[in-house]
């Protein structure tokens, strides 16, 4: 069975063609600047990389040129559309309606077009790349919604639940909710097979950092807390957003410099974080570069708040669980900057978290135990896979209900 994975960003759409035979990635590429100038598709097919500089006007446009490189020419690798048995969407916000994975009937795409005040740059782009994909490929082939909100349905109403009057979260949903559900599924259950069954018996914080950044506390394999908050402002500084801010801040900022809300909101959410603080780059590796290199003091503070907000909700999640046996480095950041992960884990030796500075350093990109061997709490990299988690669940709904609803 061959699976279609799409994960469509307001002006991209990275896909992956899955054999479910064995899980092997067939082809894999990102449809680049969609809707704007300068489009392309960078792709992997067969081992070798390519890149086709092509317009595309929107995500069914990408959509036809993918199909087309698959099926076509030097790089194919299906006879057509029919050889794709299922599509898998990434969908980012599925609120508290949502908590599986489900197939995408009308009444499913609608839901996801509704919560798009909450995920405006995601959930309306994801439902219309349902839309083309339903065009393209028709009724027979199965459209599976997978939600990245899903995964911390587990927690608790006392983490969840803001002090505000509760009929806002009765009358309209306002709650924590929780982001990067694909990624933390991905890593727990990665941790589950290379620890020898220790999920259902640990108590984790995984921080995934990248270009968006948050931490999540998994106790016994279910998430009980995480920092993201309503939307994916709250939390850890990232790339261009501010993290965790003091709501009565907008107001003085709107009355200081003259700017409307919906300027303050901009500003908070695509010119702060590591790009505000730093006026270097949103880019934290560009950032440590800076740092290494040329003392830029500027981009130290950067990352510095940045590791010291991880930090804390390490420490945080480590009394909300009453214990710590794991943490957990993913992401972009997480995954390829040993720089970060020693900011975080630094001074932390009196809770029995102890990085082994050598392996940390050696081991960028590889999945690894970098936590010494005095160490108390056991410290891992372990590279995600959003896409392979799109495609299991994928599988898994065709397994139980092969007719769409």
């Amino acid at each position: 069975m061959k699976i279609l994975v799409l994960n469509a960003g307001s002006t991209s759409m990275k896909f992956k063609l899955y054999d479910m035979s064995d899980q092997s990635v067939i082809a894999q590429g990102n449809c680049q600047r969609v809707g704007t100038c300068g489009s392309d598709i960078k792709y992997t097919v067969n081992g070798r990389s390519h890149v086709s500089a092509v317009d595309l006007p929107d995500h069914g446009a990408a959509l036809q040129e993918v199909l087309e490189l698959l099926s076509s020419g030097e790089t194919k690798v299906i006879s057509g559309a029919d050889d794709i048995s299922a599509v898998g969407h990434r969908v980012v916000f599925g609120g508290a309606q949502y908590m599986q994975s489900v197939f995408a009937g009308e009444d499913v795409i609608r839901s996801i077009e509704g919560y798009a005040p909450i995920a405006p740059l995601h959930n309306p782009v994801q439902a219309g790349c349902i839309r083309f994909c339903k065009e393209i490929f028709g009724e027979n082939v199965q459209m599976a919604a997978v939600f990245d909100t899903a995964f911390h349905h587990t927690q608790p109403q006392k983490a969840f639940m803001y002090a505000i009057p509760f009929e806002y979260y009765e009358h309209h949903g306002v709650r924590r909710y929780g982001f990067h559900g694909l990624s933390y599924q991905f890593v727990t259950d990665r941790y589950d097979e290379i620890s020898g069954g220790l999920l259902s018996r640990e108590k984790i914080v995984a921080c995934h950092l990248g270009g968006g950044a948050s931490a999540a506390a998994i106790m016994h394999g279910k998430s009980i807390d995480s920092s993201f908050g309503f939307g994916s402002g709250e939390g850890i500084p990232c790339g261009t957003r501010v993290g965790t801010f003091d709501h009565s801040a907008i107001g003085f900022l709107m009355e200081k410099t003259g700017n409307t809300y919906d300027e303050i909101e901009d500003m908070l959410n695509k010119k702060s974080g590591l790009l505000g603080l730093s006026g270097i780059s949103s880019d934290q590796l560009k950032i440590e570069r800076e740092v290494i290199g040329f003392g830029h003091r500027r981009g130290m503070l950067a990352l510095e708040v940045m590791a010291y907000t991880v930090k804390k909700c390490i420490g945080a999640y480590a009394f909300a669980m009453n214990g710590l046996d794991t943490i957990i480095f993913t992401g972009g950041i997480g995954e390829n900057s040993d720089f970060m992960r020693e900011l975080v884990c630094r001074d932390l030796e009196n809770l029995g978290i102890v990085l082994d500075k050598q392996a940390n350093k050696k081991h960028n990109r590889t999945e690894y135990l970098i936590s010494s061997a005095g160490s108390k709490v056991k410290i891992w990299i372990i590279p995600t896979n959003e896409e392979l988690v799109i495609a299991r669940d994928t599988y898994k709904l065709m397994q139980e209900s092969p007719v769409n609803n």
